[in-house]
């Protein structure tokens, strides 16, 4: 939830995932989603003030957690590549799990267990390098029209467009980490994951961060993420930031 200097709120509804490198757990996401004026400066002097995370878990059930702890987010050195990750390692949150109708309420189920992508998934240069356009892409997602049924994630398919080895840049847009896919984005999809496959293995290619539009702005049927390497980045600079406030804790 984001409050403006007037106090006015303002909810939005994003998606994110979760990366984990060696016992760090990372929360990704885009800016945008964090930051309101990031995309629109009408929202300027608006502050998040607070933020859950909610989603299917443990094969049966839909939780919602809110950290009880300041959380620290970092974005990439390029001001124009619309991504941002949070250090969750270690961190204390409070969960709540939605229960099923005729459920025991005595029944208790604890914290949700956390699906995380393996550091180790995340593209890098080389695998670029050797991906080409038509490489098939796969992008899960809470947008507007997840399955509201079991609370689950629906899952959107399409092609690499752009080389993926090029940043992608069109008119409108700044130099940054880009690639270009076939595949529709839609609202509350902004953070989901974009895996590619390569060969016979799977790779995070990068960060949904929405769809183009065409001059009349009817969509274009083209969707852009930022590329693995951005989050690499955010991930490198919040474990740095860990290791120096442990050394000045020592």
């Amino acid at each position: 939830m984001h409050f403006g200097p007037d106090g006015s709120p303002k909810e939005v509804h994003g998606t994110c995932f979760f990366v984990k490198s060696d016992a760090g757990l990372y929360g990704v996401t885009n800016r945008h989603n964090l930051d309101l004026a990031f995309k629109d400066q009408k929202y300027v002097g608006y502050k998040l003030e607070h933020f859950k995370i909610a989603g299917f878990a443990d094969n049966d059930h839909y939780y919602e957690g809110a950290p009880t702890e300041p959380i620290r987010f970092v974005f990439p050195i390029n001001q124009f590549e619309d991504v941002a990750v949070f250090d969750l390692t270690n961190k204390q949150m409070h969960y709540r799990r939605k229960r099923k109708q005729g459920e025991d309420i005595n029944v208790t189920l604890g914290a949700p267990s956390v699906f995380a992508i393996d550091a180790s998934m995340l593209a890098h240069t080389d695998d670029l390098k050797r991906m080409s356009a038509g490489a098939p892409i796969f992008m899960p997602s809470y947008s507007l029209l997840y399955d509201r049924s079991s609370e689950r994630p629906v899952m959107r398919g399409g092609i690499v467009s752009s080389d993926p080895d090029s940043d992608y840049l069109t008119d409108g847009q700044e130099p940054a980490r880009r690639v270009l896919y076939q595949a529709q984005s839609a609202e509350g999809a902004s953070g989901a994951p974009v895996f590619a496959l390569m060969d016979t293995e799977g790779v995070l290619l990068g960060i949904n961060a929405g769809q183009l539009l065409l001059p009349s702005t009817l969509p274009s049927g083209f969707s852009y993420c930022f590329k693995a390497a951005c989050i690499w980045e955010c991930v490198e600079k919040l474990r740095c930031q860990d290791l120096s406030d442990r050394a000045v804790g020592d």
